[in-house]
């Protein structure tokens, strides 16, 4: 069964056509990839899943559990609380901050009361509080992240600030969780302790996973299929071994070699 599935999707910016008609799906508890050149397409792709932007056509199905939901009817505050989150390209954290805090910021959603009850620090947010302290504390944990939490997330080096960032996206434990180049700016230990830690998150909280990267060991080692754009449009989809032996993948990648004969 799919948790996703995009449909015919297309959004141009003025004579840009960013996105061609794409359609691809997603199984459930997959760990599956969205790869291209540079300028392909793929984080506008992400934005319009996220609903940081609105397909000029098309559709986003998502299905987390029994009921499919179209996307596209929800606002970007709306969706984590559906069960889809996402991390950027760049780290997004509150750098003032501690890491625990940055993780309770992404329970905001899940937090009992307004803000007036939260001001008085009324009984039935405090409980919620707690709850979701608890859920912080094993997310940090299961991410080896417990020794920093009391710590400023600013103060980090870069590769425990993208675990941190990839640690409140787990918090709220959504279905499907969009990774836009988590290995970006990562040196290659990094990156092999975050391929390990992809699929860990898939099999411990029992999610599916879709990510952008350009970092190609990465992407062949951890996603179990993929599709390929290029402008826009889809130009391949299969497992990473198909992907690799296909002729329009590598001329996408390599250019096309032109004969004057």
């Amino acid at each position: 069964m799919n948790i996703l599935e995009v449909k015919n999707l297309s959004i141009q910016f003025g004579g840009l056509k960013a996105v061609d008609n794409l359609s691809f799906n997603v199984p459930k508890k997959s760990i599956y990839g969205l790869i291209g050149p540079n300028g392909a397409g793929k984080t506008t792709v992400f934005n319009c899943i996220s609903r940081f932007y609105t397909q000029d056509s098309g559709e986003v199905l998502f299905t987390p559990n029994e009921k499919t939901i179209e996307l596209n009817k929800y606002k970007v505050h709306q969706v984590a609380s559906l069960g889809l989150v996402r991390t950027f390209q760049n780290v997004e954290l509150v750098k003032t901050m501690t890491v625990l805090e940055n993780l309770m910021i992404g329970m905001h959603h899940k937090t009992k009361g307004g803000v007036l009850a939260q001001c008085l620090g009324l009984n039935n947010v405090l409980k919620s509080e707690k709850k979701n302290r608890e859920l912080v504390l094993e997310v940090l944990e299961t991410l080896d992240l417990q020794k920093y939490a009391y710590e400023i997330a600013g103060a980090q080096p870069y590769g425990v600030q993208k675990r941190i960032e990839l640690a409140r996206a787990l918090v709220s434990h959504p279905k499907l969780i969009i990774l836009d180049e988590p290995a970006a700016g990562m040196n290659h230990t990094e990156t092999e302790e975050l391929s390990h830690l992809i699929k860990k998150i898939r099999d411990v909280y029992d999610t599916t996973i879709l990510l952008v990267e350009h970092d190609m060991g990465l992407v062949m080692g951890v996603c179990e299929k993929l599709t390929v754009i290029n402008f826009g449009k889809k130009i391949a989809d299969g497992t990473p071994a198909q992907i690799q032996q296909n002729i329009a993948v590598q001329e996408a990648y390599l250019g096309k070699e032109k004969n004057d004969a």
